[in-house]
């Protein structure tokens, strides 16, 4: 027992350093814990999205593999012409109007086989040109 208050005090002051020690002691294997736990938990999400994510990937790889080539043909009297080759028949006759390419976002065409002409209209605006087949 204390003799003095300056004992006293510094009695309470050993004491104090004591339960913080203890408290800095708990505080770290808390956190030494948490940590731990953390790593597991990120390791155990990590494994669980690479399986769906190599399925995913499988699964893309397939499907490119499957496309399918496509060609269209359009035969009319005397002409056959590939779909491609009407396309950029109407690019160029776009172009020779003095119009940029890089302002063409869409392009519709309609073929009218009774007039052997191809009608291109541009950006759904208007008719913007045609040709003949």
């Amino acid at each position: 027992m204390p003799r003095t208050k300056k004992e006293a005090a510094e009695a309470a002051v050993e004491k104090v350093k004591a339960v913080a020690e203890d408290a800095k002691s708990a505080v770290k294997n808390a956190a030494e814990i948490v940590t731990e736990k953390v790593e597991e938990t990120a390791e155990k999400a990590k494994a669980a999205v690479e399986k769906p994510a190599r399925a995913v990937k499988k699964a893309a790889a397939k499907v490119k593999k499957e496309e399918i080539e496509t060609k269209v043909v359009i035969e009319l009297p005397n002409v056959s012409e590939s779909a491609d080759s009407l396309i950029e028949r109407a690019k160029a006759d776009w172009t020779a109007k003095g119009n940029a390419l890089a302002d063409m976002k869409q392009l519709t065409l309609y073929i009218n086989a009774a007039e052997g002409m191809v009608y291109y209209v541009v950006n759904d605006d208007y008719l913007s040109g045609n040709f003949a087949v």
